[in-house]
């Protein structure tokens, strides 16, 4: 097993990449299922399509990126297939769910939409820190580092880090107010 320093910086950016994304999904989801509750028709709408700009410009780009730099390695190993067949079934179904948030016709369906959409990337994102990143990381011949060379998508672009963004479009200063999933990577 080869696990370099720089591989296990790349997991860990991986990692608070993901907890970046749950934040701002989670401030988002809250929104609409505020905008919901006050019962006014048109309130919700403009919270649903901030989500489902968000959801269309960062986290459904962010699969497309994990799926070309990480399940395909993770894949190749017998170990993984099955995994990686799930987590691509769970990319489709969170799909459908941005899908279904962006046509709902009420307020209730919107905010059903997102909690639902909220709690399946919640476990998505626990399955990719606590399975597959293990995974690339105990495989020889596979540089984690190396997959995700380049891939900004993924960890959010090194140019909105230098000025204080992690590339998840989410507003810090608020999200920070929120709890965010603990996710964590068990590499053991």
């Amino acid at each position: 097993m080869s696990q370099t320093d720089s591989d296990h910086a790349a997991a860990d950016a991986v990692v608070a990449h993901h907890s970046e994304l749950a934040a701002a999904l989670t401030r988002h989801v809250a929104s609409v299922r505020a905008a919901a509750r006050a019962g006014s028709d048109a309130r919700w709408r403009e919270p649903r399509q901030r989500l489902v700009t968000w959801l269309r410009t960062e986290l459904l780009p962010h699969a497309a990126a994990e799926e070309t730099a990480m399940y395909r390695p993770a894949m190749a190993q017998d170990r993984g297939r099955l995994l990686v067949e799930g987590m691509l079934a769970e990319h489709r179904a969170i799909g459908r769910l941005v899908a279904e948030l962006e046509t709902a016709g009420t307020a209730v369906d919107a905010a059903g939409a997102a909690r639902a959409l909220a709690a399946l990337v919640e476990v998505h994102l626990d399955k990719e820190n606590s399975l597959v990143l293990p995974l690339l990381l105990a495989t020889d011949g596979v540089s984690l580092a190396g997959i995700l060379g380049g891939m900004h998508e993924l960890l959010g672009s090194s140019e909105q880090a230098a000025h204080g963004g992690c590339g998840c479009g989410c507003d810090h200063a608020e999200a920070a107010d929120l709890p965010a999933p603990l996710l964590t990577l068990d590499a053991g």
